[in-house]
């Protein structure tokens, strides 16, 4: 009894961790950051493998020789109505999860590292600042802001990542 006690006590602990507070389309906020994730059916992995080190934006990950994770660097955001900030190269970091019959995609810690932004302090005097991080724009505590500049950000990374990702499960499956 004591057993089957202290395994629900850990797995309960164990799920909790990973919670997500909210979400909005394919990002996701686990753990105070925010995530975009996609799960997509693994039909072939070599000829995914292969289709990841073709791609640029991938090139680098080989699941079968244990490279999983990937620092993106100078990649631009392209969309409409976008803000300020976004409109500067940003850096991301990428991890594929390989399961039995999927895999999943996640980008997460997005920086924008040369963006510099001008605004007034207290005291009313015009200071710049860097303030790098996607999450520090669209979160507020750990739930997205439902602002437009934030929806259309969200929407046009979405699209971003989709169209980099949706096409080589449709290749594999042929």
């Amino acid at each position: 009894m004591k057993k089957i006690v202290f395994f629900l006590l850990i797995s309960f602990s164990v799920t909790a961790q990973f919670q997500k507070t909210d979400s909005l389309g394919n990002f996701y906020v686990i753990e105070h950051t925010l995530v975009w994730q996609k799960t997509y059916p693994l039909h072939d992995i070599d000829k995914l493998n292969e289709q990841l080190s073709r791609n640029p934006f991938t090139q680098g990950i080989n699941l079968n020789g244990g490279e999983t994770s990937k620092i993106l660097l100078n990649y631009r955001l392209q969309g409409n109505n976008l803000p300020q900030f976004t409109q500067h190269d940003y850096n991301a970091f990428l991890v594929i999860d390989v399961f039995y019959d999927r895999y999943r995609v996640s980008v997460k810690q997005i920086r924008f590292p040369d963006f510099k932004e001008t605004y007034v302090s207290y005291n009313g005097m015009r200071t710049s600042g860097t303030r790098g991080t996607l999450e520090h724009y669209i979160l507020s505590g750990d739930s997205i802001k439902r602002t437009t500049g934030a929806k259309n950000t969200l929407y046009a990374f979405d699209e971003a990542f989709s169209q980099v990702f949706d096409p080589m499960t449709e290749t594999q499956s042929e």
